[in-house]
């Protein structure tokens, strides 16, 4: 890849600022999508695939004999008492799948420290996962929301689905980031709940979701809504993050770092060895949480990387 500088030009970007250009650019990459995906296939997991008991996951085809190995949850009693010999239902998944993006545009994505903000790497994710979704013909819905507003965006098929989700895409984030740059937060949101909890009541059975999002608030509640979720959709968490949240590299240890929202700076004393180990330890045991509440409901973590451009981590990170 080109370093930061060079492609932030390419985009005309800040990597502060989400553009529409930028999202419509991962339609061009769909066919790249598409080859890695037949070169590596999805690992069998929850979520991955549409199950015959999720809801409207799959739709009535035809009603044929009974064939040894068949499961016998299948079989059409009425038929079967009709004829005097055992038939079974046969099904198709649906052609039009809904898949519905939730995406946490909460004040902790903003933050960067190489070549994009945590929430505009979202948007790409969001982008590039709805075209390719669009492309084997499923209708793509979203919910996005930061702590002052929510949109909701219901499952609309070809590209008119993905417009509409990059368009309030690229207002929400920049809608975001200058709400947190003007009175940047408390840290007591819960974006990620509340747009959780509207998903119950607008997830039809059978949904793929995809949930983006840092992951740096979540409590008890959130993964009691992801619980609930999961008995009738598929669900898919992916995390944005940033290597500095992380650890501070041995480059930076003698001084302190700077941090700045754009219209406020702060001094981070990282030449102090006690508290940057305080820091990578409070780091670790919050990401061990996350790990430890997803094993249970026997969810897989994605992360994704807002240090590095979003192609590069494909053969990584490929749903």
């Amino acid at each position: 890849m080109t370093n930061a500088s060079e492609w932030l030009q390419q985009w005309h970007s800040d990597g502060m600022h989400v553009g529409s250009a930028e999202l419509m650019y991962y339609r061009s990459k769909v066919g790249a999508f598409a080859r890695h995906r037949k070169l590596h296939p999805p690992k069998a997991q929850t979520g991955a695939l549409l199950s015959k008991t999720r809801g409207r996951g799959m739709e009535f085809d035809e009603v044929r004999h009974y064939q040894a190995g068949d499961d016998v949850r299948a079989i059409d009693w009425r038929v079967t008492a009709r004829t005097g010999t055992p038939h079974t239902k046969l099904y198709r998944e649906e052609r039009e799948r809904p898949v519905m993006f939730i995406v946490d545009l909460s004040p902790s994505q903003h933050f960067g420290s190489q070549l994009l903000l945590k929430s505009v790497l979202a948007c790409h994710i969001t982008a590039a996962m709805a075209w390719l979704a669009v492309q084997r013909g499923d209708r793509v819905g979203a919910l996005l929301g930061h702590p002052q507003r929510h949109v909701e965006i219901r499952p609309q098929g070809r590209q008119h689905g993905v417009l509409r989700i990059i368009h309030s895409l690229v207002e929400l984030q920049n809608e975001s980031l200058a709400a947190w740059q003007q009175a940047p937060a408390d840290g007591s949101t819960a974006t990620l709940d509340d747009l959780l909890q509207r998903a119950q009541q607008v997830a039809k059975p059978g949904t793929i979701i995809h949930i983006i999002s840092d992951w740096q608030q979540f409590s008890e509640t959130t993964f009691t809504l992801l619980q609930a979720l999961q008995r009738h959709c598929s669900l898919q968490v992916l995390q944005c993050s940033d290597p500095l949240e992380h650890q501070f590299p041995e480059s930076l240890a003698q001084q302190d770092i700077a941090l700045s929202n754009g219209q406020r700076q702060l001094e981070f004393p990282a030449g102090d060895r006690t508290l940057r180990a305080s820091y990578t330890a409070q780091s670790a045991q919050q990401q061990q949480q996350l790990w430890s509440h997803l094993q249970q409901l026997q969810l897989e973590l994605h992360q994704f990387s807002a240090a590095r451009a979003l192609e590069e981590q494909w053969p990584e990170v490929m749903l």
